[in-house]
């Protein structure tokens, strides 16, 4: 494929290896550079402005207001809540007495130990003798997971705050965590009443409500924050970029660059004429002195 000069259009030959044109004498590799690396400057400007609202948005989200810090600060506090004692749980069996104290680290043990037997939970479940205990048992568990949850993906999605639905979403988990939160505690008492009265040598529970209060209450800050932050009417703080969307030589901190230039360099020419004239002045004044110096000399010669 031939190549061309890409400013004379000269045809490009095997022998013409030097950077140089041989016709026109340009550099071939470094001709209309800048123009080439604005129009990218220019590109990657563009790109910059349309993204810049959502920096603004996830800044704002996160930390762009008071109530956004606070916001920030609740929203794992439902989590530490369920690391509080919902409970107590005494099992006495043949082989020996298990005390077990409820909260999510022993709920996160007795998961990650595969001390759930899924088979055997399904089968208890379709008891006549123990099948509601079972069914609520498996309530407090789902219920108690789902509260953490709910907890963890709202506080990642606070983030998104600032989005069309930000506030409807920031709303509506604390919503579903208090939902979560009433279902475990009401499960679990349903567990512990059913099981006390049907086992009463072998299984002995206790139901501490002041964890499940915890996390209500913490979800019922997050709601109170953001009903706050709504009637307030905070409005993102966006970064104005409006002037990267312009090309470089439209912009109007451009223009006022060049014109400022412009003036600049019109500064020296004028004191360079001024300077001129004030040269002309002294050497015509200097043309008359000398005139007249001459002249008494002539006369008195002559005489």
């Amino acid at each position: 494929m031939a190549a061309y000069c890409p400013k004379c259009n000269y045809k490009l030959r095997l022998r013409d290896w030097r950077a140089e044109c041989p016709e026109c004498g340009v550099n071939i590799l470094y001709y209309g550079i800048e123009d080439r690396l604005r129009e990218e400057a220019d590109a990657a400007e563009y790109h910059h402005a349309i993204r810049q609202p959502k920096y603004d948005r996830l800044k704002f989200s996160l930390i762009g207001h008071k109530l956004s810090i606070v916001r920030l600060a609740i929203g794992l506090l439902p989590i530490a809540a369920l690391l509080l004692p919902s409970g107590s749980i005494r099992l006495d069996l043949p082989f020996g007495v298990q005390d077990v104290t409820v909260n999510l680290i022993s709920i996160i043990k007795f998961f990650s130990s595969n001390g759930l037997d899924f088979d055997a939970l399904t089968a208890l479940m379709g008891s006549r003798f123990l099948g509601s205990a079972m069914v609520a048992y498996a309530a407090a568990l789902v219920g108690t997971l789902l509260i953490a949850l709910i907890a963890l993906v709202g506080w990642i999605l606070l983030t998104l705050s600032c989005s069309p639905r930000g506030m409807r979403r920031n709303i509506g988990f604390p919503c579903a965590g208090i939902a979560a939160a009433v279902i475990a505690f009401v499960s679990y008492c349903v567990m512990v009443s059913r099981l006390n009265a049907a086992v009463p040598g072998v299984f002995a529970g206790t139901v501490l409500p002041f964890a499940f209060i915890a996390v209500v209450l913490c979800f019922a800050a997050m709601i109170a924050v953001n009903v706050i932050y709504k009637k307030k009417g905070i409005e993102v703080k966006y970064k104005d970029v409006s002037e990267l969307l312009l090309p470089y030589n439209e912009r109007p901190s451009t223009i006022e660059k060049q014109k400022g230039a412009k003036a600049c360099a019109a500064v020296p020419k004028e004191e360079d004429a001024a300077k001129s004239d004030i040269t002309e002045e002294a050497a015509a004044a200097a043309g008359e002195e000398t005139t007249d110096n001459t002249a008494p000399a002539a006369a008195a010669a002559e005489g």
